[in-house]
């Protein structure tokens, strides 16, 4: 290439640091800037990235931000008019005006294509396809995944992050396997130092925790299929009565949540945070007991290898993804058993100190395992071949 091939970039999550796919998209393209110097990245972003985000991409000189704002009018009727709006006006626009080669969105979106310009999207899992209960959020959301598929079979190729993932999008039988590879996720904590003690312990004191605190981690969203409500009950119910433990719930959405006006949050027991920067993150995840959740559906999950490759125990429910991942590593819970059963089986492994100990030492054997096979290095060097193949086409 004698210039600089340009890739457009639906940059919508880049603003929302806090969900999974906006730390896939922080991460992925700024290693693929990093690795293909002679390709140029035109970001078109909904707001102001958030300082922490905004630090950590500053020095990529080929890695291009632009603000094109929301309809504030439509926003006002439903944020998700304004949404429909800057993905099939706004962004075609914007891609048009930088002339660039290739467009990818990061998440299954609405896009009108510019005719010759090759789309490349990440389908990070069939849930919102597949699932009954995303088509109970209302006419919109309905409408919205019906035509997100559309788009992703329009699509000159698809990624997704799992075998898993994989396997359900090929069973909607409307994809052409030879344009969807896999190209997993990555952990960013792959090496990280150890935090002094003392700022361990004023991060801790901030959360709400003392040092010598034991608690399981949760660190995720709170859509239905994540199953938190589940899990706060079954803590609140089963665990807490029998065991010194307390239940940390991580994550932006934590405070405002509906989950939390059906189910009685003041225990001291049960500890929520709110948005984590990634300092905060690490700690949690390296002083838990252990790291939970009782998903029921995933494309990946993000927090478990992070929770992997941070040497913390897990515990989780036991779908196929997290087999994947964490192979037999991880304490299972099928979803299938009774609340005490599943609190028994917890318990269990609490009033069990060599059991817990063999449970630590496989989960440091499998972080060196998960570092070698997961990387964003990799992931932006998989899809950077991809970018080069439809380039060249």
């Amino acid at each position: 290439m004698t210039k600089k091939a340009k890739i457009g970039v639906n940059g919508w999550f880049f603003c929302r640091p806090f969900t999974g796919i906006g730390r896939y998209c922080i991460n992925v393209f700024s290693e693929l800037a990093r690795s293909y110097p002679d390709l140029e990245f035109h970001v078109a972003i909904p707001g102001r990235l958030d300082e922490e985000t905004d630090k950590s991409l500053r020095y990529q000189d080929n890695l291009k931000f632009e603000l094109i704002s929301e309809n504030m009018a439509l926003k006002s009727l439903h944020p998700g008019l304004s949404k429909v709006d800057w993905e099939t006006s706004k962004l075609k626009t914007f891609f048009r005006s930088k002339g660039v080669n290739l467009v990818h969105l990061p998440y299954p979106a609405l896009y009108r294509r510019i005719k010759g310009v090759p789309v490349v999207m990440t389908v990070h899992d069939a849930i919102p396809w597949t699932d009954e209960r995303y088509r109970r959020r209302g006419p919109l959301s309905a409408w919205y995944n019906h035509f997100s598929l559309r788009g992703a079979e329009q699509a000159d190729f698809l990624l997704t992050v799992s075998n898993s993932s994989k396997a359900d999008i090929m069973s909607l039988k409307r994809f052409d396997y030879r344009k969807l590879e896999v190209v997993y996720n990555a952990s960013e904590f792959n090496d990280v130092p150890s935090m002094p003690e003392e700022n361990t312990k004023r991060l801790l004191e901030k959360i709400g925790l003392k040092s010598d605190d034991q608690f399981l981690f949760y660190m995720g969203g709170f859509d239905e299929r994540k199953n938190v409500g589940r899990l706060v009950e079954i803590f609140l119910q089963e665990i807490a009565p029998k065991s010194e433990l307390k239940l940390v719930l991580g994550g932006g959405k934590v405070l405002d949540n509906n989950l939390f006006r059906e189910i009685e949050t003041h225990s001291p027991r049960l500890v929520r945070t709110g948005f984590l920067s990634n300092g905060e993150l690490i700690m949690l995840y390296r002083r838990a007991w252990a790291f939970i959740t009782l998903t029921t559906r995933e494309g990946f999950d993000l927090s478990l290898l992070e929770s992997i490759t941070l040497g913390c125990p897990a515990v989780v429910s036991d779908i196929e993804v997290h087999r994947e991942i964490a192979s037999d590593t991880p304490l299972f819970l099928p979803l299938s058993d009774s609340n005490a059963r599943i609190a028994e089986k917890i318990l269990s492994l609490y009033n069990d100190i060599d059991v817990y100990r063999g449970l630590e030492a496989k989960t440091m054997e499998l972080a060196v395992r998960a570092k070698e096979k997961y990387s964003w290095s990799k992931t932006a060097r998989q899809i950077g071949e991809i970018y080069l193949k439809l380039l060249q086409c």
